[in-house]
């Protein structure tokens, strides 16, 4: 209680531009921290999503169309890009069977629908453009998170600078070089720069913590594409 009347009257005795700092660094700290919450969570259910959808595609990959359809049917459950991937592909196959796909081996008892190579570089551009739109949205706001860890150490200066040119000034206008002269300006100068710091380290960690694991999650659907990618190729392209 002590330490909340000592903010609380730090505040209320500041100078005007100290409380517009102080103001401005009580929302990024806010906005940061609930930009951190929601992508941590988002990341979570991301990584339980991939570990069930990984499971259930090595036992059901040779029959992708049939595994959509499960996919489809229990969708969440499988909350990752993996998923989103996954499926956009497989309806892009749909429609190039349908639009162009030829049966192979007519006449012979083993026709099977067959896409060209052409189709398939179709269906790999549909999968490219679905991994980027997730993580397009995966990365929203993360901006602000870097925008915070630029701005509020200047902001946190600009207290800093201002406070002790408040100390010299009522120095100067006591005329005396007493702690009662200096000591609010030089109180508000430190609490400024740690207010900065205070607000830009978590938005630090936590950017550079969410960022990796973006990147992983990255490279995990990079490479669940050219796997699923070559599935198709021998599976459905006609030689």
């Amino acid at each position: 209680m002590g330490d909340y009347h000592f903010w609380l009257d730090h505040f209320l005795r500041a100078s005007l531009l100290a409380k517009i700092i102080y103001l401005i660094l009580a929302i990024l700290s806010v906005s940061a921290w609930a930009i951190i919450i929601r992508k941590l969570r988002l990341l979570r259910r991301c990584r339980i999503g991939s570990l069930a959808f990984t499971d259930i595609y090595h036992k059901g990959r040779r029959n992708p169309l049939a595994l959509q359809r499960h996919i489809l049917a229990n969708r969440e459950n499988f909350f990752t890009p993996l998923a989103d991937v996954f499926l956009k592909g497989c309806e892009e196959l749909r429609n190039q069977l349908e639009r162009g796909g030829k049966p192979a081996g007519a006449g012979t008892g083993e026709e099977s629908h067959k896409i060209t190579t052409h189709q398939l570089g179709i269906i790999t551009k549909h999968l490219e453009a679905a991994e980027d739109k997730y993580f397009l949205d995966l990365e929203h706001l993360l901006i602000h998170l870097a925008t915070t860890i630029s701005v509020a150490p200047f902001l946190g200066l600009l207290g800093t600078v201002w406070g002790i040119l408040v100390a010299f000034q009522e120095m100067g206008r006591q005329a005396s070089t007493g702690m009662t002269a200096f000591g609010p300006g030089i109180s508000e100068a430190l609490v400024s720069t740690v207010s900065g710091l205070l607000v830009a380290i978590p938005a630090l960690l936590g950017y550079n913590y969410i960022g990796s694991r973006i990147r992983e999650l990255a490279g995990d659907t990079t490479h669940f594409s050219t796997d699923f990618l070559a599935l198709l190729e021998k599976e459905y392209v006609q030689e």
